[in-house]
C-alpha cells in the first residue's frame, strides 16, 4: 500500500472500554512515532481533551455509560473542540450505524477486526487533511491581514491625495491647507454631533475637503486678490460651488457623490438666500447644511490676504445670530452644547508663527 506522508509527531486520543483494542490500536501506530494517550470511557475521553487538545481521535461505538455517539456530539458542540477529526471504531457494520456516525461528524468508520495497515493509512488521510486545512485558514488569515493593511493604505493615500488636491484649489498657503484638515475635522464633529450613523460620520469627514475643488477652475486673479472682490469677480467665484458639483458627479463612487453634494451646497443658507440654487432648510442636505457652520467658521476664525482674522468670541457671536437664518438651528444647538470639543479641533491645526499666510 502506497504511504502517505504527514507529521508522525501528531497527538491521537484512542478511546475503548476494551483494554485489548486499546493496546492493539497503540501498538499500531507507535509504529510510525505517533504519540498516543488511552482512554477507557467517554467521560476520561473528555477529561483528556480538556487537558490537551488531541490531532485527531479514534473513538469507539459501543461503550458504558456515555457512547461514542454522545462523546462526538459532546466535542462538536464545543466551538474549541468542534474542528477535532473523530474516526469511530466498531464492530457494528450496518450501514445505519455508518450514517448515524457520519451524520454526527466522524471523518471516517473503522470496522473491527483491524487491519493494520488500513488504520495507519486512514489515519494518515486525515491528519495530512487537517494539516491542509489548518495551513490554508492560515494562508487565508494571512491574506485576509495582507488584503486589509493594502486596503488601509490606499484608504490613507487617498485621505492624503484629497487633503493635497483640496489645498492646490483653495491656494498655495499654509493656512489654506490648514483650512482644509480643520474642515474635515469641524465637519465630523457636527456629523458625530448631530447623530448621523458612523458611516455617513466617515463619509462626510472623507468628503468635506473637496468642498472648494471648484476653485481649481477660478482664475489666480480672483482667487488670490489681496483685497474685496468687485460684484463682477464675487459672481465669478460664486461658481465654484456648481463647477465643483460637476466635476465631483461624474463618479458613481460614495465618497464622491458625497463631495459633490458638499460642494454644491455649503454656500445654501438655511432661509434660502444662499447660493447656487437658493435652497432652503431641510432641502439642503445635512451634509451642506454642517459643512456651511464649518466654512463659515473657519473663515472668520482665519487670517486671509485681504483680512484679519475675527476674534474667537465675535465668530461665535455670529454663529449663535445666523441660528434659523445662514444656519441650520439644531446643528447651532449641537456646536454649542460640545463647544469645548469643537474648539479642540481649532487648537489642533492654528499654523506656526513662521508660516505664510499668502503666497
Amino acid at each position: 500500500m502506497t504511504h502517505i506522508t504527514t507529521k508522525t509527531s501528531a497527538d491521537i486520543l484512542i478511546v475503548d472500554d476494551t483494554l485489548a483494542n486499546l493496546q492493539l490500536l497503540a501498538n499500531i501506530l507507535k509504529e510510525d512515532g505517533y504519540k498516543v494517550r488511552p482512554a477507557i470511557n467517554g467521560n476520561l475521553a473528555l477529561r483528556a481533551v480538556a487537558q490537551k487538545k488531541p490531532d485527531l481521535i479514534l473513538l469507539d461505538i459501543k461503550m458504558p455509560e456515555m457512547d461514542g455517539y454522545q462523546v462526538c456530539q459532546t466535542l462538536k458542540e464545543n466551538p474549541a473542540t468542534h474542528d477535532i477529526p473523530v474516526i469511530f471504531i466498531s464492530a457494528l457494520s450496518d450501514a445505519n450505524d455508518k450514517v448515524r456516525a457520519f451524520s454526527m461528524g466522524g471523518v471516517d468508520y473503522l470496522t473491527k477486526p483491524f487491519q493494520f495497515e488500513e488504520v495507519k493509512a486512514r489515519v494518515a488521510t486525515h491528519l495530512q487533511l487537517r494539516d491542509y486545512q489548518e495551513n490554508l485558514e492560515s494562508k487565508i488569515q494571512a491574506g485576509l491581514a495582507e488584503i486589509n493593511s493594502l486596503n488601509q493604505e490606499i484608504i490613507a493615500t487617498q485621505r492624503d491625495v484629497i487633503i493635497m488636491l483640496g489645498s492646490v484649489c483653495e491656494g498655495r498657503s499654509v493656512e489654506t491647507g490648514l483650512h482644509i484638515r480643520r474642515m474635515a475635522a469641524y465637519c465630523h464633529f457636527l456629523a458625530k454631533s448631530y447623530g448621523l450613523d458612523p458611516e455617513t460620520v466617515e463619509l462626510i469627514k472623507e468628503a468635506a475637503p473637496m468642498h472648494d475643488i471648484g476653485k481649481i477652475a477660478i482664475p489666480d486673479s480672483i482667487l488670490e486678490k489681496p483685497g474685496p472682490l468687485n460684484a463682477d469677480e464675487w459672481e465669478v467665484m460664486k461658481t465654484h460651488a456648481e463647477l465643483g458639483y460637476h466635476m465631483l458627479l461624474s463618479s458613481n463612487r460614495p465618497l464622491f457623490k458625497m463631495a459633490a453634494t458638499i460642494a454644491h451646497e455649503h454656500h445654501e443658507r438655511w432661509d434660502g438666500s444662499g447660493y447656487p440654487r437658493g435652497l432652503k432648510g431641510e432641502e439642503i442636505h445635512i451634509a451642506g447644511r454642517l459643512s456651511a457652520i464649518a466654512d463659515v467658521f473657519d473663515a472668520l476664525d482665519s487670517k486671509r490676504c485681504y483680512k484679519k482674522n475675527w476674534e474667537l468670541e465675535d465668530s461665535l457671536v455670529l454663529i449663535k445670530e445666523q441660528r434659523g437664518v445662514h444656519f441650520d438651528p439644531n446643528l447651532v444647538d449641537a456646536l454649542f452644547a460640545n463647544l469645548d470639543e469643537f474648539l479642540s479641533i481649532r487648537t489642533q491645526f492654528l499654523p506656526s508663527t513662521g508660516d505664510k499666510t499668502c503666497p
